[in-house]
């Protein structure tokens, strides 16, 4: 199981929520990745590609946000994952 929390984190090197359409990319990230130079961006898809990587039978992957719908369109979009394949369980909170 990976768990995806950018607010308990408590750091700045890397941004699930950017990563996953939830805050928008900003101007110095957009130019550092343009430039290859290192960014929070791709280190957070370095941390997730090694986290998700290591899985052998299956994966869960938790996303606490506060926009669930946003991560979920951003997956699909990217082809990381089918619509079937993703859960949003703050639909079943009560």
């Amino acid at each position: 199981m990976v768990i995806l929390n950018d607010g308990e984190a408590g750091g700045f090197l890397f941004s699930y929520d950017t990563l996953l359409g939830v805050k928008p990319v900003s101007d110095t990230k957009i130019r550092n990745e343009r430039e290859s130079k290192d960014n929070s961006l791709s280190r957070t898809l370095r941390l997730l590609y090694v986290t998700c990587s290591r899985a052998e039978e299956s994966l869960a992957i938790v996303v606490y946000t506060a926009q669930p719908e946003m991560p979920k369109a951003s997956v699909i979009k990217a082809e990381w994952l089918k619509a079937d394949e993703v859960v949003d369980l703050s639909r079943n909170a009560n």
